[in-house]
């Protein structure tokens, strides 16, 4: 499949790098990466098996995707490094930019990259880690379908994978990307209610982890949500006094509302 190479190899870099290798997608010797961090890099080639690209020069047209799987604001900088701004002068049409950067435009990295570069966003989130992680893609014009199955199929390797127009990414952003944090906060704060209660700590977690695992996977389209919360919520019951309390306290409306201010902070990064 031609070599890969990886600027940062932070926790998301390491989750793909991890996906691709236990698919058998690519070897280790096929995989590269670009990382400044001294100790981070070590540990990524001790781990992994992969090699390093220590120096940016012409030779980085030899790999066919290179992900950027560094920080929004270490990008907003690239024109600022040596190295970095070097980069574009040695590209091919050939290549795929992969970035999973939140909130850095496809545009915007055309106008770093060239215009006629083949880019392709991603917004992985941290379920990735596990193989279990939901990826969202959009593309430049350009990109040709092949380009586009290739990039999948190596997202594929670390859960599932849904494309969708750009204009929609911040909002992917706060949803699966940063939906995890919500997800386990709500856990944190059931197995705070379970404690308040009685229940000793180590008992609370495992009964607030399965029932929002076991909760998860009822959600398989065969009924509505909602119906799969009615068959919880019996007249006059314990979950209705419980529901009651939550909505009083706009449960439903804080999340909402973090959803969109998430969604917003990603337009923001987008522009600096």
């Amino acid at each position: 499949m031609g070599k890969l190479l990886f600027i940062g190899a932070g926790n998301m870099g390491q989750a793909i790098i991890n996906g691709i290798l236990q698919k058998g997608q690519y070897k280790k010797d096929e995989i590269f990466i670009y990382e400044v961090n001294l100790q981070t890099k070590n540990s990524v080639i001790e781990n992994f098996g992969v090699k390093e690209y220590s120096k940016i020069d012409n030779s980085i047209n030899e790999f066919d995707v290179i992900i950027l799987a560094v920080k929004p604001q270490i990008f907003n900088n690239f024109g600022l490094d040596a190295a970095m701004s070097a980069i574009p002068q040695f590209l091919t049409k050939n290549q795929t930019i992969v970035s999973i950067m939140a909130g850095v435009s496809i545009k915007k990295m055309e106008d770093f990259f060239g215009k006629d570069s083949n880019i392709i966003r991603i917004m992985p989130n941290t379920p990735s880690l596990i193989g279990q992680g939901m990826s969202v893609i959009s593309a430049s014009h350009n990109v040709s379908k092949d380009k586009i199955d290739v990039v999948k199929n190596i997202f594929e390797s670390i859960g599932l994978v849904e494309f969708i127009e750009e204009k929609h990414l911040d909002a992917v952003t706060a949803l699966s990307g940063s939906g995890p944090a919500y997800v386990f906060m709500f856990i944190e704060s059931l197995i705070q209610g379970g404690i308040l209660c009685g229940l000793p700590k180590s008992f609370a977690e495992k009964l607030a982890v399965q029932t929002v695992v076991g909760s998860a996977m009822m959600v398989d389209g065969k009924k509505p949500i909602e119906e799969l919360r009615h068959q919880v919520t019996s007249p006059a019951g314990t979950t209705i006094e419980a529901v009651s309390v939550l909505e009083s306290k706009g449960f439903r409306s804080a999340i909402i509302e973090a959803i969109r201010a998430a969604s917003n902070r990603s337009k923001e990064l987008g522009k600096q």
